[in-house]
């Protein structure tokens, strides 16, 4: 029979771990509230200058003076094709990452959805991605971080899709989620790339950082808030042996 001293011990141990997820769950409902409110905000304004790129204004719009001396060929055609598929794929990523939950069933359209989004990132976002990385205007540093990110961006919808298509849903939907925060990146992006501006502290190493940052952070955020939710749910489930 379990001494009155471990079983104390140990029902303290599980309340501090369930409070623990009960506290992570309610960051992460508040955080996505918040980041669905800020992507909002934040996709309006990234769509503003679009007004600018049909016709292309290369003197007035800030992005296009600045790639004025390229703004033909390939780079016109990845151009449109990526601003036209970004925001197509961003929020399709946002519908597919609301509907996949865990806590209720998948709708039947998910799997359509899903199917659109694969088209779009693999056949469009990506390509014309790797094209304009190749023009970042911070230079090859900024150059390798786009790149980068195009081809992460396409490798977890890859394994997204694998995971599905095996059964692995768990795995599935972190792929996913991976692949909705890559996404993501841009509106984060514009979003320090404003604060640099307000602040006067817009700089060429400002950019090449941001260019890392804007998709490595959250990344890293979500793998170290991932981890912490499984050991915290690991150790409310794993049974435990009491000395007599």
């Amino acid at each position: 029979m379990a001494s009155e001293h471990s079983l104390f011990k140990d029902s303290d141990r599980d309340a501090f771990a369930n409070l623990q997820t009960t506290r992570l769950n309610r960051l992460l409902r508040v955080a996505t509230a918040l980041t669905i409110v800020l992507g909002m905000s934040v996709l309006v304004q990234l769509l503003i200058p679009y007004r600018g790129y049909f016709p292309a204004d290369l003197q007035d719009s800030v992005f296009l003076s600045a790639h004025r001396g390229h703004f033909h060929g390939w780079y016109r055609v990845a151009f449109y094709i990526h601003i036209v598929a970004g925001p197509i794929a961003l929020v399709q990523g946002a519908v597919l990452f609301f509907s996949g939950s865990r806590q209720k069933p998948t709708p039947s359209w998910h799997r359509v959805v899903g199917r659109v989004q694969t088209a779009v990132v693999l056949l469009f976002l990506l390509p014309s991605g790797l094209v304009m990385a190749q023009y970042a205007m911070a230079g090859p540093t900024a150059e390798a971080a786009f790149t980068l990110l195009s081809l992460a961006t396409a490798i977890t919808m890859v394994m997204a899709i694998r995971s599905a298509m095996v059964g692995r849903m768990t795995q599935h939907r972190l792929w996913a989620t991976r692949c909705f925060l890559l996404l993501c990146s841009p509106l984060l992006l514009r979003v320090v790339v404003g604060f640099t501006i307000v602040t006067g502290t817009e700089t060429d190493f400002a950019h090449r950082l941001i260019a890392w940052t804007s998709w490595l952070v959250p990344w890293f955020l979500f793998e170290v808030g991932r981890k912490r939710h499984d050991t915290a749910h690991h150790e409310t489930k794993t049974p435990r042996l009491h000395t007599a």
